[in-house]
């Protein structure tokens, strides 16, 4: 029994020496090591935060505004929070139909300084989509992955602008052109065809292509107030698109419609 008290003492004797050492080695446990031990009782999430910045005021427009070469459109979508740091997912447009004839150019751009409307862009390189084939059939929205471009949306906002160009390398645009037939009606007004006048390389033929075969982007009605500008020629400035009369009747401004898809982790 002696033996067995002795035997207790001197555990009990090393257990109390271990105490203050294994206390001190347990707090000194770095925090990187600390958390890595997970609690079934404790859930850690996170939500990310998702945005549509979009010009579409819940209708379609019936007409479309056609992308011929030598014209340029510009959307402006404002940032949902100045604040938050928002990072470019996808673009989507919608298109009247698959377009049959040139290419339709489409690039992002920060707010211009001063008189300039835009400013630089944000993609290294824009997109270019080309017809018919690379637009699926039966299809009329393209969207654009932006993710791979990891691009962050400005603090005031972004361009999305559009650009049309002929279908070959070497074509040159050389002007716009109405083509009147019918009688005159006592307005003044009369039927018509517009065109696109190129020409390729040396070759001084001139080519002409009707507007109507070029992309075509949908519109919706904004009332008063649009986000959308015109240039309709290389050597016009950049116009906002405002509330016009046709035939003696308001039209009201429209806007060409983008849906740009943004995310935060705030």
């Amino acid at each position: 029994m002696l033996r067995t008290f002795c035997a207790r003492a001197a555990v009990a004797a090393l257990g109390a020496g271990l105490l203050p050492a294994l206390a001190t080695a347990q707090a000194s446990i770095p925090d990187s090591v600390r958390r890595t031990v997970h609690l079934p009782e404790v859930a850690v999430s996170g939500r990310l935060q998702q945005h549509v910045l979009t010009s579409y005021h819940g209708k379609y427009a019936a007409g479309a505004r056609p992308m011929a070469p030598g014209v340029r459109c510009a959307v402006w979508l404002p940032s949902p929070d100045s604040t938050q740091l928002f990072r470019l997912t996808s673009l989507t447009i919608p298109l009247h139909a698959r377009f049959q004839v040139g290419h339709l150019k489409v690039s992002l751009h920060r707010r211009g300084q001063g008189a300039e409307l835009l400013g630089s862009a944000l993609l290294a390189q824009p997109f270019i989509i080309t017809s018919p084939d690379s637009i699926p059939r039966r299809r009329t929205q393209l969207r654009l992955n932006l993710r791979p471009a990891q691009l962050e949306l400005p603090a005031d906002g972004v361009y999305v602008v559009f650009e049309g160009l002929p279908t070959h390398s070497d074509e040159v645009f050389v002007k716009h052109r109405v083509v009147r037939y019918g009688k005159i009606k006592k307005d003044g007004h009369s039927r018509g065809e517009a065109f696109v006048l190129t020409r390729r390389g040396p070759d001084t033929t001139t080519i002409w292509t009707p507007y109507n075969d070029f992309a075509k982007l949908r519109q919706s009605a904004a009332g008063y107030v649009c986000h959308t500008w015109m240039q309709w020629a290389p050597q016009w400035p950049f116009k906002r698109e405002s509330v016009h009369g046709i035939r003696g009747r308001p039209y009201p401004a429209h806007d060409v419609v983008v849906l740009l898809a943004v995310e935060s982790a705030q």
